[in-house]
Order: structure tokens, then C-alpha cells, then sequence
């Protein structure tokens, strides 16, 4: 990628711990929780996420020594992106898919719901050793991915959703999920996320007016689709949540976003977080990547493994260009709150994917 290039994708993040005070800080908890003589070291960072901390460490315990990655809720003063964050619900999330699937996920080993030790509750998992298609520069740029034949991108594309497939066999009706209910948005699954969406937005928009994200809830509202089956939502279902190893999916990650209902609120959001890349790729000049999670070939794969007919697709990828819509915007204030970019004339310009969005409403898009 060109200097300048790389350099427009640079996201300065002023918001997150200083490494070198973790890790003693770790160090003081595991020797007051699981032993005094505890010892953390080579605590690092590894890159992705906007609305978390993940801390990578080494800690000895009774002479042995293991890899852990911590996931550290954000700090309430730093700008979060998201008005709460359930360490707790992420852990359970984790041990239900481990214990009542094959997906492979961190195994949790601890989780620290007192704030004392980093400020903010924190979970402590099993290190995997694998690597996440990035997010900066995102992976349609450049790299292992891009640079993978087309016949082992489409084996990736058919293994992640094969993940999709098994986490969805989660239902209320063969499993506890109560814990991810949210019936204080409303009376029915999909119709709790909108709610908490619309409650969402009123937090994160600090009083302002986004006419575009106002004009997606009127369009989601005036073609509001049937329901279907409720299942298990991963809620952040794309490939830059998965750790690969050989292009085969070896964990699952970041389920802060975990809710349910339909099967096609996940099928959405992994087909649109691609688009979405694609499309900036092509913003920046660049042939992005044609070949991979293309709305045709993800349903019909889908659709193979599953034996369920996808419905109303279109609906649900405007719903998940709401939600990202939402979380844009917040994350765009907080750039703008540490002076790492500019505040727009026109609001709606907050939204990274403006253009995205504004063809998806008016039709030109689908064509």
C-alpha cells in the first residue's frame, strides 16, 4: 500500500491502558487471587478491536508457565464506544458454545468482576495461537488473505460459515440463552434488538441529529420483516473475529455483541462488514475482493449446510448497515474528542460508509 494510504488508515487509539502498568497491575491480582507466587510477563497487545482492550501475557504458577490473553472491558472515562459492557455475559456466551458445540472458542479460565485491580472488570482466557484477518489496514487491502488462491479463500468462506451453521443450532429451545434476552426493548427477539439499537443510538448520538440513521429505522420499521426461528446471535459475526490456522477457523472471538434472534442478523453482518471493507478499498483505488463473502455464494452455501432458506436478506443487511451505522458514529466523537480528526459540517458525513448506506436506502444499491 502507498504511504499515504496506509497513512489514512492509521487510527491513533489514545483511549487504551498503558502496557507497562498492566501488567504489573495483572501481576497484583493473580497474586491475590490464584497464588502469591504468580509472575506475569511479555504483556502485549495485539492490535484489533475499537471497543475493548485485549491484553496478551505470559504467567507462571506453581512453575509453570502458560500464555493467556486478557479482555479487559473499556474505561468508563475514555469515550466507550458501547454504553455497557458484560464481561460476565461474554464469558457465559463462551463456556455455553464450548460446552454444547464443536466451535472452537477461548476456554475462559477466570473471570474479575471487581474493578479494583485494572480499573474495569476483565476475563483471562487460554492464548490461541492463530491469526485474525486485520481490521488496519483491513485484510482486502493486502495480505495472507488477499494473497490466498481463490480456491482457498472459498474453503475459508465455507469453514467460517460451517461456524455460523453450528452456532445456530443454539436455540430457547434446546438451550439456556435467557441470559441474552433483553425484554425491556421488546416483546419479541428481533424486535429487543431494534429496540435496544433505537437506545443505543440515543446514547451514543450525545444529543445530536443523524438524518440518515433516522431515515434506516423508518425504513426498517416500514418493511418490517417476518421474525422466523430465534437462535443464538454471535452479534459481531465476521472474519476479523475468527483466528485462523491454515485458513481453517481455530477460535472464536469478541462476543460482547451477543444477543438473539434470526439466523440472518449474523448471515447480514459478516456479508456487510466485507462489503463494507471492499467498498473503502475501492474508495482508496484498490481492486478489493470479489471473490469472498459475496452475497450469492454466502446464501447458497449457507443455505447447503443448513437446510434453511434465508428470508429477507435485504432487510436484515440494512439493519446490519444500521448497526454499524451507530457504532460509526460513536467511534467518529470519539476521534473527534481526542483531536484525532475533524468534526464534519453535515452530521451524517460521521457515517464512514455514508455513500454505502444512502444506495442501500434508495434501491441503487440491490441493483
Amino acid at each position: 500500500m502507498p504511504p499515504e494510504e496506509e497513512a489514512a488508515m492509521h487510527i491513533d487509539t489514545p483511549w487504551r491502558r498503558d502496557l507497562e502498568e498492566v501488567g504489573p497491575a495483572m501481576e497484583k491480582w493473580a497474586r491475590a487471587v490464584l497464588g502469591p507466587d504468580a509472575q506475569v510477563s511479555e504483556a502485549g497487545s495485539p492490535g484489533n478491536g475499537m471497543s475493548s482492550e485485549t491484553v496478551l501475557f505470559e504467567m507462571t504458577l506453581g512453575g509453570e508457565t502458560e500464555r493467556y490473553a486478557a479482555r479487559l472491558a473499556p474505561m468508563p472515562e475514555v469515550y466507550p464506544v458501547f454504553p455497557e459492557y458484560d464481561i460476565e455475559l461474554q464469558a457465559k456466551c463462551m463456556r455455553l458454545v464450548q460446552a454444547r458445540t464443536d466451535v472452537p472458542v477461548p476456554d475462559v479460565r477466570w473471570v474479575e468482576l471487581d474493578p479494583q485491580w485494572l480499573g474495569t472488570p476483565f476475563l483471562v482466557m487460554r492464548r490461541v495461537d492463530g491469526e485474525a484477518p486485520p481490521d488496519i489496514p483491513p485484510y482486502v487491502f493486502g495480505g495472507w488473505v488477499a494473497d490466498a488462491p481463490p480456491e482457498t479463500r472459498a474453503a475459508m468462506q465455507r469453514d467460517t460459515l460451517q461456524v455460523l451453521k453450528k452456532l445456530h443450532e443454539l436455540s430457547p429451545a434446546n438451550a439456556d440463552l435467557a441470559f441474552l434476552a433483553r425484554p425491556k426493548h421488546g416483546a419479541t427477539a428481533l424486535r429487543q434488538q431494534i429496540g435496544y439499537q433505537r437506545w443505543y443510538y440515543d446514547w451514543a448520538r450525545d444529543g445530536m441529529s443523524y438524518p440518515l440513521i433516522d431515515r434506516t429505522f423508518a425504513w426498517l420499521e416500514a418493511n418490517w420483516p417476518e421474525e422466523g426461528e430465534t437462535v443464538l446471535n454471535w452479534g459481531d459475526a465476521r472474519v476479523g473475529n475468527v483466528l485462523y490456522r491454515d485458513f481453517a477457523p481455530i477460535a472464536v472471538l469478541d462476543w460482547e455483541m451477543a444477543k438473539v434472534g434470526p439466523r440472518e442478523v449474523d448471515l447480514a453482518w459478516m456479508i456487510f462488514l466485507h462489503t463494507f471493507f471492499h467498498d473503502m478499498a475501492v474508495t482508496f483505488g484498490l481492486p478489493g475482493m470479489t471473490d469472498f463473502m459475496q452475497w450469492d455464494s454466502v446464501i447458497a452455501e449457507y443455505e447447503e449446510l443448513t437446510g434453511h432458506q434465508v428470508e429477507n436478506l435485504e432487510w436484515f443487511t440494512i439493519y446490519a448497515a444500521l448497526r454499524f451505522a451507530i457504532v460509526s458514529i460513536r467511534t467518529s466523537k470519539r476521534g473527534i474528542a481526542y483531536g484525532t480528526m475533524e468534526e464534519p459540517a453535515d452530521p451524517d458525513d460521521l457515517v464512514m460508509f455514508r455513500g454505502l448506506l444512502e444506495r442501500m436506502l434508495d434501491g441503487t444499491y440491490w441493483a
